[in-house]
């Protein structure tokens, strides 16, 4: 995925940070790209101590060095929580955009039924502000909004707040990566050691979790919306299922320009509910079709066109080909199968990506793949890839067919 970029608001005054610090947003976190803090170095800061002793000269100034400040931000562990903290007890909608004290901020806490300890989140503010999360005036004693404080307010079309949230299922994800040399030796997900079952079974097991997680999912689906309807005639294809559609935004917009066309959501019950409800009001309603199931099952037959966006990274390979061979199953001579995902190697961030890959380790068991590794897989359920539609935003629409079938473009 491609990730969002913005500098922090910086200022002399007390609490600003003393370098402006550009930050890398991913699908969960929010991290200051390390910028190393120079030190005068020891010859010419050198300091006498009693009697005339020194420092050997042998001892390298450590904080001088650009790998020691890079590696002291790659491994801080306090940042990505205080930024949750912060989005659970939704701060950045108590600051104003004019500013407001510690005091104010307190009183909006209390009136939000937040027990927390003053002291304590006087100093959170703070190392916020530290950061450049909110913006400090010394002189007028307000903490004021910043770029970054935006994407955790609950107005903002693209807020990540929700994703941030200690009490939402991508915070669960989150606390992987403290088990990851388990997974390491191991190669298998570590989500169920912490949390006692698997991350689909405990989603089942509690609809506030599988909520939150559906509302980050229809979230990333918006933001990339735009450029997966942009890469593909979705005018010239026919009748769409939508596997595992959640939300139904795509299928919606796909819908949206194609007016002959009629669609099907197909998920689990607690998807397809999710689904009937976001598209009730929708202008598209009358041309949408719920068909409940497990993508493992049978698919529903007969549509000219079946999507999959965002699914075959959650599963290992064996369990992909399983799915491959479902809409395999569910193709007719003529139909398709059309593959959103990000491809290692291909247009995306590759950083992002290598980290999003780690996740899919830790949580799930999946992993980001490359082109060849799809190859490897579609032929493995009876599929060839006959196409490739890269977008704007980083992901890729691998065109599938029947094996055998001609690739487009091909005599």
């Amino acid at each position: 995925m491609t990730p969002t970029s913005s500098t922090p608001s910086t200022s002399s005054r007390a609490c600003s940070p003393p370098v402006t610090r550009p930050w890398r947003c991913s699908w969960t976190t929010c991290a200051p790209i390390p910028v190393p803090i120079r030190h005068a170095s020891s010859s010419t800061d050198r300091r006498a101590l009693p009697n005339g002793v020194k420092v050997s000269d042998a001892m390298p100034d450590i904080q001088a060095d650009d790998a020691f400040g890079t590696m002291l931000a790659l491994t801080d562990t306090v940042a990505p929580w205080a930024v949750r903290v912060a989005a659970t007890l939704r701060l950045a909608d108590l600051v104003a955009p004019g500013g407001a004290p510690a005091d104010a901020i307190l009183k909006g806490l209390e009136a939000a039924g937040e027990r927390v300890d003053h002291e304590a989140v006087r100093r959170l503010l703070r190392y916020l502000a530290s950061l450049g999360v909110f913006e400090y005036d010394a002189a007028s004693e307000l903490y004021r909004p910043t770029r970054l404080s935006e994407l955790m307010t609950g107005d903002s079309p693209v807020s990540m707040r929700d994703w941030w949230r200690m009490d939402s299922a991508m915070c669960r994800l989150d606390q992987t990566p403290t088990l990851m040399m388990e997974a390491i030796r191991t190669g298998e997900p570590v989500y169920e050691r912490i949390f006692g079952r698997d991350v689909w079974a405990d989603l089942a097991q509690h609809p506030p979790l599988a909520a939150s997680f559906e509302q980050a999912m229809a979230h990333k689906t918006r933001i990339s919306l735009d450029s997966v309807i942009a890469a593909v005639d979705w005018r010239a294809r026919g009748d769409v299922v939508d596997v595992g559609g959640g939300h139904g935004l795509l299928l919606q917009a796909i819908l949206k320009i194609s007016p002959q066309a009629r669609g099907t959501v197909f998920d689990t019950p607690a998807g397809v509910a999710t689904a009937r409800a976001h598209l009730a009001g929708s202008p598209v309603a009358g041309r949408i079709a719920f068909a409940e199931g497990d993508f493992f099952g049978r698919w529903p037959a007969g549509a000219d066109t079946y999507v999959l966006m965002n699914v075959l990274h959650n599963w290992p390979d064996d369990q992909v080909v399983r799915l491959l061979r479902r809409g395999a199953e569910a193709l007719g001579p003529t139909g398709r199968l059309l593959v959103v995902e990000t491809v290692v190697g291909g247009a995306g961030d590759q950083r992002s990506l290598a980290r999003l890959d780690m996740m899919m380790l830790l949580f799930c068991g999946g992993k980001e793949r490359s082109r060849p590794q799809y190859d490897e897989l579609a032929a493995r359920a009876g599929l060839t890839i006959t196409g490739s539609h890269p977008t704007s935003f980083g992901l890729a629409i691998l065109e599938l067919a029947p094996a055998g079938t001609t690739p487009a473009g091909s005599a």
